[in-house]
């Protein structure tokens, strides 16, 4: 399938043409829908509309329903979306507004806490199933680890899934360390953490059919760039043969967590 540059309807939502970026809003390839980060822009001037976590967040999601209807998706077929606040103790300000968005099989989700550009308080990225005919490739659902001590979302009351199906690839939200014997936070050494994570994330992936073996790419989120080099250690534990790619970061992360993991496997 051949690679298509994504464009808004609304030029005012064309934020890198407007702001002088140099790239695109978004692309489509292979049935699937990947958008540029977003922030929050105002939809009749194309300027950045400034404001409280709840007018930053509704404005971006309007404005990315906007863009997936153009693009001939919905934020019903969103499978993974990455979501950056300025602070994590806004958290439960976005969440409130979030959840209206996506009432119903939301899709894998990411948050951290960053430094954005220009002083916005919310960016979000996706990636969606493109609409279309009824094929495998299009198809999307939730996926739940067998033991629910693990489902962290439904027993958080979270809105957001513990991982979603997309054709062939499962996108699988961050994993912070939970036991699972009891579901309650493991908040304890880094590397006691860094097992407990990717644990965690090899039952949820056998639970649907797959496995660390399937990984194709990783993205960690530590608390502190100091303790990096306990994951690199840990890591062929887990990935001995043909690892998958990985991306790490330094960010804000919740609950004084020292890691976050995310994944996405093919199914």
């Amino acid at each position: 399938m051949p690679r298509e540059l994504i464009l808004p309807k609304n030029p005012n939502l064309n934020a890198p043409r407007n702001f002088n970026r140099p790239h695109a809003v978004g692309v489509k390839a292979d049935g699937l829908i990947f958008l540029s980060g977003m922030t929050s822009i105002d939809p009749a001037t194309g300027e950045r509309r400034q404001g409280t976590m709840a007018l930053e967040t509704t404005t971006v999601l309007e404005n990315m329903a906007a863009m997936l209807a153009d693009a001939g998706s919905s934020l019903a077929n969103v499978v993974k979306v990455h979501v950056f606040l300025h602070s994590m103790l806004e958290m439960e300000a976005f969440n409130a507004v979030y959840a209206k968005f996506f009432p119903d099989a939301p899709p894998a989700r990411n948050v951290s806490g960053v430094v954005l550009n220009a002083g916005m308080k919310v960016e979000i990225d996706c990636v969606a199933v493109s609409d279309g005919p009824a094929t495998p490739a299009r198809a999307r659902s939730t996926i739940e680890p067998k033991n629910p001590m693990l489902n962290n979302s439904r027993r958080g009351n979270r809105p957001h899934s513990p991982g979603v199906r997309a054709g062939n690839l499962i996108f699988v939200s961050g994993m912070v360390p939970i036991d699972p014997a009891t579901g309650e936070g493991n908040p304890g050494p880094i590397s006691e953490q860094i097992h407990t994570v990717l644990s965690n994330m090899r039952h949820l992936l056998e639970s649907n059919g797959s496995g660390l073996d399937r990984v194709l790419k990783l993205n960690v989120s530590m608390a502190n760039m100091l303790e990096s080099e306990a994951f690199y250690r840990i890591m062929p534990k887990y990935f001995p043969e043909n690892p998958p790619a990985c991306t790490m970061v330094g960010m804000q992360l919740s609950f004084g967590n020292g890691v976050e993991i995310e994944c996405v496997a093919q199914a």
